[in-house]
């Protein structure tokens, strides 16, 4: 057999090799995309399953918690979720993603039937001066503030029905410089606004600590508005808390199974609270009797 006919093998079956080898990965110029898809209504994964398209990739939800994973182009910019529930009429939404040249987790995309504005101003916690160029996330949504610190973000999910969900959603801001800082909504729309107020955002330098996140939202259902709230882990009180003008409260606890009390005057309220991991948003509303 001729030299250059050798050669042209070898560099064939170099080629046949190189194209096969691997197994599994993310091809060249493709990200991963993953996130969870969630009912406003219920705070739990769609059932039906809803289907997650991102161009011509499509995938349905996992049925236990609404679980997704897709393999897209580098650059993709736009996620859509089709959820029909059983009887009803089909809930359509698009969220954005975020520019990556990686994989993305997109998080918890919460979906509904409502959708609402959530809107506030971001403020240097040692100034007052407005922060700009901050990224807002709730939701599977975000927005930017701009120059005057103030930011909207819109397509929120929302349910006037089941308003607990939309209480115990927690929202994240970051910024360059700044500690993360962490809110949620306060109650419900005004004209399909939801004003957080006024976040401070402490900078990195500083040498005030940021403060605590939380991890359990509560609120009394036939008002409670300040009520005391105690957390239990057995007979130990951990957290004791009042409950604001709303009824809600808020508190982070280390995962564990916990008892929740609420009083107010003769009238007082129990439910219990599992908190599966110190990630987790967890909601509890108490009745006082």
């Amino acid at each position: 057999m001729n030299r250059w006919l050798i050669g042209l093998v070898v560099v064939a079956i170099a080629v046949i090799l190189g194209c096969g080898g691997g197994g599994g990965g993310t091809a060249a110029g493709n990200i991963e995309v993953v996130g969870n898809v969630v009912l406003i209504e219920t705070g739990s994964s769609p059932t039906p399953p809803a289907t997650v398209r991102i161009g011509d990739a499509s995938a349905l939800t996992d049925q236990i918690d609404g679980y997704f994973s897709m393999t897209v182009p580098a650059g993709s910019s736009q996620l859509t979720v089709t959820y029909t529930p059983t009887g009803g009429s089909p809930i359509v939404r698009t969220f954005t993603i975020p520019t990556s040249s990686s994989d993305v987790d997109l998080g918890d995309l919460y979906i509904g039937a409502e959708e609402v504005t959530v809107s506030g101003r971001l403020l240097d916690s040692t100034s007052a001066a407005p922060i700009a160029g901050a990224t807002v996330r709730i939701a599977g949504r975000f927005a930017t503030s701009g120059a005057d610190g103030r930011f909207s973000v819109t397509q929120v999910a929302f349910s006037s029905s089941t308003l607990s969900v939309f209480l115990g959603l927690q929202g994240t801001v970051e910024r360059t410089s700044y500690f993360t800082s962490f809110f949620n909504p306060p109650s419900g729309p005004t004209s399909g606004i939801v004003d957080v107020g006024t976040i401070s955002m402490v900078p990195t330098g500083s040498n005030v600590p940021p403060p605590l996140p939380t991890n359990v939202s509560g609120s009394i259902t036939n008002g409670g508005a300040g009520a005391t709230v105690r957390v239990l882990d057995g007979t130990s009180v951990i957290r004791t808390g009042t409950a604001d003008g709303l009824g809600a409260f808020k508190f982070w606890v280390p995962a564990g199974t916990y008892t929740v009390t609420a009083t107010l005057g003769s009238q007082s309220g129990t439910t219990n609270l599992v908190v599966p991991n110190v990630n987790s948003l967890t909601s509890v509303q108490i009745t006082l009797n």
